[in-house]
Formats: structure tokens, sequence, C-alpha cells
């Protein structure tokens, strides 16, 4: 098999811990880490993050609004928080939820949101937030 042409893409990894820092995010309380997945460097319209909160700590509350002063974001993006580990507490627009490992959450752009790790053990969180798409252009889970 002869190996694939130079311009074609291929496969990169990152290893767990290799972007990972310690971070305050507006004004949550110090004990998370992040760890962004290929940041600019993937052509895919979203990024990803792992998230691990330590007890009592916290992301702080946030939005992301195009042209909104308060907005930690240039652009208007939608977020999923999926819990793989642990218990979190998850605010949207004032609206608080407990979510344990396999739960999930969504804050459309523009809403209010942050999550807090309000439990005595770790928790740990994959988000997922881009620019949302119209719904002509959403798949369904089957995939059609």
């Amino acid at each position: 098999m002869k190996p694939p042409a130079a311009e074609v893409p291929q496969m990169r990894v990152q290893r767990g811990g290799d972007e990972r820092r310690d971070v305050t995010f507006y004004g949550g309380a110090a004990g998370l880490s992040v760890e962004r997945y290929f940041g600019a460097s993937t052509a895919l319209p979203a990024q990803v993050m792992l998230y691990s909160l330590a007890p009592g700590s916290s992301e702080g509350e946030h939005l992301h609004l195009e042209g909104h002063d308060e907005s930690c974001s240039v652009t208007s993006d939608d977020e999923l928080y999926v819990v793989v580990a642990g218990e979190v507490v998850m605010t949207v627009d004032g609206e608080r939820e407990v979510l344990r490992a396999g739960d999930a959450a969504y804050a459309p752009a523009g809403s209010l949101h942050g999550v807090a790790n309000e439990s005595s053990e770790p928790a740990r969180l994959v988000l997922v937030y881009g620019q949302p798409v119209p719904p002509t252009s959403r798949t369904t889970t089957s995939g059609k």
C-alpha cells in the first residue's frame, strides 16, 4: 500500500494533560482545570474542552452573544456540557439542575449559564461549543 499523498490531512493526536491549564473563568471559584482540544487548528465548527472541577469550584456565569457588552466571546455560541464523572449543578438563565455522569445540559447562545461542583467529589465534563446552525442543516441521531 502506498502512503497517502502529502496534501491529504493526517491524523493528529493530543494526549490527556498536554494542554491542561488551571484557570479561573468569569468570576468562578478556583479549582477548575481546562484542557482545550486542538483549538483553532481544527476545521470543525465547534471547539471541545474537558473541564475538571474540584469540589467547591465553579466556572462562573457567562454568556456568548455577538455584540453584547458582557459576552465572553465575539460570536453567538451554543454550549453543550456532558458530565462524564461526578456531579455538578448547571444553571441556565436562573434555572438550576443537578447533573450526574451521563447527563448533559444545553445552553443556547445568549443564555446566562455556568456550572459548579457543589459536591464533595471531583467532577469532569466535556464541553462542546460553537455557532448554532440553521434547523435545516441539522441531522437526526440516526444521521439522516
